[in-house]
């Protein structure tokens, strides 16, 4: 039987080998696909595709895994799918095929975080280990994959971005065949829900407000991970700037997980909201108006509010407002709508605008955040 110390080791790896992965696809993968030749809206279509894709992949996989009680194989197939399909990356060339071979790699690749997550709950409740602690080795990793390699593609071609992505692709891949295999603790869980828990929560119009709320505050982000690392390079930052900047904000996400628990338990929900959409305003219009580095660092220290708050409070939304029953298919319904085609279309139009206004495009995402948070004082004042 595996010790506590080593299944913590095995899913530490396996989120240091995720979050590495990301580190490198999310800061500059718009710039390896602009080095490819693809225009600002071919970029924005690419980089949405995944987003679209994870309302259907992953709801699909998730729902067999859990009639099957099992994870850890579907997880090694989703990973092991990705890396097969990455390989065509390699010998790629224009939109039409970069787009058929993202759409490939996707087919399963939006699956393989919920599966983690799911091994990695179970396990930790069996050995009584600490998520948190678990999952800090992913933020970690993040930062330091995207300032590695923005330092190392600074004296490097932009083609060596694709070695960096397939290579960490293909350390998940060892690192989640060596998972514990993350079993559910209850294996005859018998439906007692007569009412359909989607259709229950779309008939709320709290939820709904919920979702167009937080949809609009996640979404806001659609320019920054679409075109931003380019917005940069094309202002004369270089790689490993760009690198640096991303890893602020994800410190300063890291840091709202940690300290901001009390304070989103402290006050009404609509009120944070309201404040996490004017810091977005302020976030994106100053995005818009300078690519000076000492204003645009501090700017990103607001990427623990517009993103990590956001976040987190949909989170304690969740388990305030929704019933025990229907909490995991709100869940759902959060990370599809809100994080999946919210954040696609977001993405897509980003790329869209940036084409025709450059860094103005900022702005569309600074009048999304001015909606919520009218929205939210609206229903804050509604509810006093």
């Amino acid at each position: 039987m595996e010790t506590s110390r080593t299944v913590f080791s095995k899913l530490a790896l396996n989120y240091t080998s995720m979050y590495i992965y990301l580190g490198v696809m999310t800061p500059f993968w718009a710039i390896w696909l602009k080095y490819k030749g693809l225009s600002p809206s071919e970029i924005g279509v690419v980089i949405a595709i995944p987003y679209i894709i994870k309302i259907i992949v992953a709801p699909l996989i998730s729902q067999t895994a859990d009639r099957r009680k099992e994870y850890r194989r579907p997880l090694i197939l989703c990973v092991l799918s990705s890396v097969v399909f990455s390989t065509f990356y390699f010998f790629s060339d224009g939109f039409w095929m970069l787009l058929t071979i993202t759409v490939l790699v996707n087919l399963t690749y939006p699956a393989i975080v919920p599966l983690m997550e799911t091994i990695t709950v179970a396990q930790t409740s069996k050995h009584k280990l600490r998520y948190g602690r678990i999952r800090s080795f992913g933020s970690f990793s993040f930062i330091f994959a995207a300032v590695v390699v923005g330092w190392l593609i600074g004296s490097q071609a932009i083609d060596a971005i694709l070695y960096y992505a397939f290579g960490s692709l293909l350390v998940l891949l060892m690192s989640v065949l060596i998972l514990p295999s993350g079993n559910k603790q209850n294996k005859n869980v018998v439906e007692k829900q007569q009412k359909s828990p989607i259709k229950d929560l779309l008939y709320s119009r709290d939820f709904l407000w919920f979702l167009c709320i937080v949809g609009l505050l996640q979404a806001s982000h659609g320019v920054y991970y679409s075109m931003g690392s380019i917005f940069w390079q094309e202002n004369g930052l270089e790689e490993n700037i760009i690198g640096f900047l991303w890893a602020v904000g994800v410190v300063a996400e890291i840091l709202f997980f940690v300290f901001g628990g009390g304070m989103v338990k402290k006050y009404p929900i609509s009120a944070i909201f309201a404040v996490i959409g004017l810091m977005g305003v302020v976030r994106w219009v100053v995005m818009a108006s300078t690519v000076s580095l000492p204003v645009i660092f501090i700017v990103q220290l607001l990427h623990g509010f517009t993103f990590g708050a956001s976040h987190l409070v949909a989170i304690e939304y969740i388990g305030q407002k929704v019933l025990s029953e229907n909490a995991g298919t709100a869940q759902s319904l959060y990370s599809s709508l809100p994080l999946g085609l919210g954040m696609g279309l977001a993405t897509y139009a980003g790329g869209l605008i940036y084409e025709k206004t450059a860094g103005d495009a900022y702005l569309a995402m600074a009048g999304m955040c001015f909606a919520a948070f009218l929205a939210s004082v609206i229903r804050f004042y509604r509810k006093k």
